[in-house]
């Protein structure tokens, strides 16, 4: 089964490949970073990357941005607070936030595979307060069906902006003072 969701380019993205799985057995769509030049991330430093995109995730899904075990193993590149959800009422251009986990300076270039996008089917759950202890006939399901009408913010905004310095201006900044 194949499910389409309504996918917008920023202004970055424009003439950018949209998101793609590498083969028809993987689950993640593969996320490459939309900047307009080279990024170099030292160890430890984290930035905040742009992939192109910004799309609305129907009710009753939710998107994951994880790790590309690849580009984890072989360059030290994590996605920080990981899995990043992007829930349904969410309509803004997606950022994947990035950490070079190595020792060794990375090198971001436009178009560079980052991370990849999971999109996943998910519940949301009500609170049955029951009391004393929680017994078997306690794991039953109370299917209670609410519904309700999502807004749609087409302000998408594009750039990317660092997190934290790195530790070399850190050292600047100290000195400056």
């Amino acid at each position: 089964m194949v499910l389409k969701i309504h996918i917008i380019r920023t202004p970055d993205g424009v003439d950018f490949p949209l998101p793609s799985y590498a083969s028809r057995h993987h689950v993640g769509l593969t996320l490459r970073a939309a900047i307009p030049s080279v990024i170099k991330l030292d160890s430890g430093e984290r930035v905040l990357i742009p992939v192109g995109f910004g799309f609305g995730v129907p009710d009753g899904l939710c998107g994951q941005v994880v790790s590309l075990p690849s580009v984890a193993v072989d360059k030290g590149l994590i996605v920080l607070d990981s899995p990043q959800i992007i829930n349904p009422a969410d309509r803004n251009a997606l950022f994947v936030l990035l950490q070079n986990a190595s020792r060794r300076q990375i090198i971001l270039r436009r178009g560079d595979e980052i991370a990849q996008l999971i999109i996943s089917p998910v519940l949301q759950v009500a609170w049955h307060e029951v009391s004393g202890q929680l017994k078997e006939e306690h794991k039953e399901m109370i299917l209670d069906e609410v519904t309700a009408e999502q807004p749609v913010d087409k302000s998408l905004t594009t750039h990317s902006k660092r997190i934290v310095k790195t530790p070399r201006e850190r050292g600047k900044s100290a000195n400056e003072h």
